[in-house]
């Protein structure tokens, strides 16, 4: 391909540095750091301000800066290049996008035989922000969650609506840069440009401004960004009374993950019992002690997300430091506590506490752990009142971010996510969409989980929130 555009460019000006072609007329021309035709071109032809480089990436003179997201259009040349580069039968891609081994197809048939589209649009890889990239695939494809933010308009701190641009770079004060309004354009590029590639590139300069851990091209606890993204949406809407002007602060944040964990805390003296409720976005599950060590090819049982689940929940015997103060003995005392959920979160996310931290070393719990993929009972880890209610404690599984590799600073993560629309897997790797079959994602090592709960009375009202 490199020669293929030398070749043109040699035949303009004999120079073989730096060929740009230019999008509109397909006149293809030396850059400016060399002897500058491409611009010249720009210069007397103002609307062919596009060009690609032999690196296939997309220029713009009027905007004087790389173009990040690419449109169909630019999508499909890229392909036609890289088939036509690498010997393969040209053709244009428009109608699905081959990414991987399976083929993700834009339009499907379901059972009724009604038509819809799928959105499997990939998002850009920064330097190392796919931790970043795995969290929004798996919150985007939570079609309630992402429509709550599609039908809203344009956000303002103050809580007005606008129509107009909005630029989030012009900011310069922490209480100023509106995360929400990101998020939003995000999940527009996730669900309105199928099979196109998307760079959170905004969002990312925005968190980089207010939360310096995640500056640089290290790579991050996907965990950490998650609960750092909820906590400031949070935040954020309860400020905005147009988008919070039902229930004082309840938020979609709140409403979709929200639950409330239960602590009861009894002296083991006199038998008095303690009993504190705290709100929670997600439950960071320890991996049982007995699996831990266990190498490759050791026999025993598995390690399942039921067994975590039950030593999260299981009667603990404090130890001394954490004995609880006994008001009727007056004094610190023995005493146990036992955790239970008291309110159920709609959407379930379970963090799976796979990386260890000492003063010496810093490992990964690398073991395969078994979930269901669907109809995950909570009931046996809930507060007895809710039994009593009858409230639904059965949940699928919509997504799951996977880490690969043994490093804590280091490795991969990517997602995978089930669609409400056909109810077929995907796999999400960075600018990757590819389709998956179920086993593929059951035999996947799960870093955090999220389930989302069956329907019933207290599912997800959106326009209530």
């Amino acid at each position: 391909m490199h020669s293929c555009y030398m070749f043109f460019c040699i035949l303009v000006c004999r120079s073989q540095k730096s060929c740009w072609v230019c999008l509109h007329c397909g006149v293809i021309q030396c850059g400016r750091y060399v002897n500058g035709h491409a611009k010249s071109h720009f210069e007397q032809t103002s609307d062919h301000c596009l060009c690609m480089a032999t690196d296939l990436s997309v220029f713009c003179y009027s905007c004087d800066e790389f173009v990040i997201n690419d449109n169909v259009h630019v999508c499909c040349l890229r392909d036609y290049l890289q088939d036509r580069a690498e010997g393969r039968q040209v053709g244009c891609k428009s109608k699905c996008t081959v990414q991987g081994t399976y083929v993700v197809p834009k339009v499907i048939k379901l059972a009724n035989g009604e038509t819809c589209q799928l959105h499997c649009a990939g998002l850009r890889n920064l330097g190392n922000t796919c931790f970043m990239n795995a969290v929004l695939q798996s919150l985007g494809n939570n079609e309630e969650f992402c429509k709550y933010f599609l039908k809203r308009p344009s956000f303002q701190l103050d809580g007005s609506a606008s129509t107009h641009k909005y630029d989030t770079r012009s900011n310069s004060k922490p209480d100023e840069l509106l995360l929400v309004e990101e998020l939003r354009k995000v999940f527009i590029a996730l669900w309105e440009e199928s099979n196109c590639m998307y760079s959170p590139d905004s969002l990312f300069s925005l968190i980089l401004k207010v939360v310096p851990q995640f500056r640089g091209y290290q790579q991050q606890d996907a965990h950490e960004f998650m609960r750092y993204l909820l906590d400031q949406l949070h935040e954020e809407l309860c400020r905005a009374s147009c988008w919070t002007k039902d229930r004082k602060g309840t938020t979609i944040v709140s409403h979709t993950f929200g639950g409330t964990l239960q602590s009861d805390v009894v002296c083991l003296i006199c038998g008095s019992e303690s009993q504190k409720l705290d709100p929670i976005l997600d439950c960071s599950l320890d991996i049982p002690e007995q699996f831990l060590y266990r190498r490759k090819g050791d026999r025993g049982p598995n390690c399942t997300l039921e067994g975590c689940l039950q030593s999260f929940t299981s009667l603990e015997h404090l130890e001394e430091s954490e004995w609880y103060y006994c008001e009727q003995c007056s004094s610190r005392q023995k005493s146990s506590k036992q955790l239970s959920m008291y309110s159920l979160p709609n959407v379930l996310c379970l963090h799976l506490k796979r990386f260890r931290f000492t003063s010496f070393l810093r490992s990964k719990i690398d073991i395969h752990i078994e979930f269901p993929l669907k109809a995950l009972d909570i009931s046996p880890h809930v507060n007895q009142s809710l039994i009593k209610a009858k409230e639904n404690c059965l949940y699928d599984l919509a997504a799951v971010v996977v880490h690969h590799g043994s490093g804590v600073g280091s490795g991969h993560y990517t997602t995978y996510a089930c669609s409400s629309i056909s109810g077929s897997w995907y796999h999400f790797n960075d600018t990757t969409v590819s389709s998956v079959p179920p086993e593929h994602v059951s035999s996947c090592k799960a870093y955090i989980l999220f389930y989302a709960r069956r329907c019933n009375k207290n599912n997800l009202v959106i326009n209530n929130v």
